[in-house]
């Protein structure tokens, strides 16, 4: 009886190692769109700055992409990409930082 005991909690910790990221990969695809809008809408005006939010918004597509993969570096380059994006192109970004921002630390802190 015992056995089985130990049998079944070391098969569930294995499975419940392998923590969905729907979440993350969501919140970081959103954001990662509307970084994409707001530096496309960018581009009018300053079209340096405006291809930057958009680099970051790419950037931050592909960590969301990534986070299925491994969780922590995903994390990192979803919180990169975030602060990125709002240096780029600051008010216009703002819906994009917080998205990719939120993603990026439920990647780093959830378990």
């Amino acid at each position: 009886m015992e056995k089985n005991v130990v049998n079944e909690t070391k098969k569930n910790e294995i499975q419940g190692e392998k923590t969905s990221r729907t979440i993350e990969l969501a919140l970081g695809l959103v954001g990662g769109i509307f970084g994409l809008f707001g530096g496309i809408f960018a581009l009018l005006f300053i079209p340096e700055l405006g291809f930057s939010a958009i680099l970051a918004s790419v950037l931050g597509i592909v960590g969301a992409i990534y986070v299925t993969r491994n969780a922590k570096w995903g994390g990192i380059i979803l919180i990169i990409s975030s602060i990125w994006l709002l240096i780029s192109i600051s008010f216009f970004g703002v819906l994009g930082f917080i998205l990719l921002l939120i993603a990026g630390l439920v990647a780093i802190f959830r378990k």
